[in-house]
């Protein structure tokens, strides 16, 4: 027959290992890109970063790629941007689309715009593209990149007069 004094330390094991399942983990990630106010992308891992420009703590440039799964594109942006209006952001663009979105935020005199490509065939390779700039910076014309959905709509051309 066991005895009684032997079941507490087992169940203080048990204890212990449910309150280290519920602790984020190291794989976690930063919540920020590079210590700065730019939100990362929920459940994916920075991957690339180059043109990296900074003014004080202030990232004002830069690329920094994304990649993780994205298995539904309406939860993914909620997430975004509640992140970056968490951090002081605007929405300056959100258009929806799938398997690509484009969003643009703005703060000060800094923008980022974000692209979500979410991978068809293989989710959880998805992609997510930040561009750092500042704003007085023309960013390409939207539709100027291959796949870039055009917000606007198209006009008709003009008739001659």
């Amino acid at each position: 027959m066991p005895r009684p004094g032997l079941h507490r330390p087992v169940l203080h094991v048990l204890l212990l290992a449910l309150v280290v399942a519920w602790l984020p983990g190291c794989s976690s990630g930063p919540q920020v890109v590079l210590d700065s106010d730019i939100p990362t992308v929920p459940d994916m891992s920075q991957r690339l970063g180059f043109d990296i420009k900074r003014r004080g703590p202030d990232l004002v440039g830069g690329v920094f790629i994304f990649i993780g799964p994205i298995l539904d594109m309406e939860p993914m942006i909620k997430k975004v941007v509640g992140r970056f209006r968490n951090q002081g952001w605007s929405v300056i663009q959100d258009t929806w689309g799938f398997p690509r979105s484009v969003l643009r935020f703005e703060k000060g005199d800094r923008r980022v715009r974000v692209i979500l490509d979410a991978d068809q065939l293989e989710p959880a390779m998805s992609r997510a593209q930040y561009m750092v700039s500042m704003v007085a910076s023309r960013d390409p014309e939207p539709g100027s990149e291959a796949g870039d959905p055009d917000p606007s709509p198209t006009d008709s051309p003009a008739e001659p007069g």
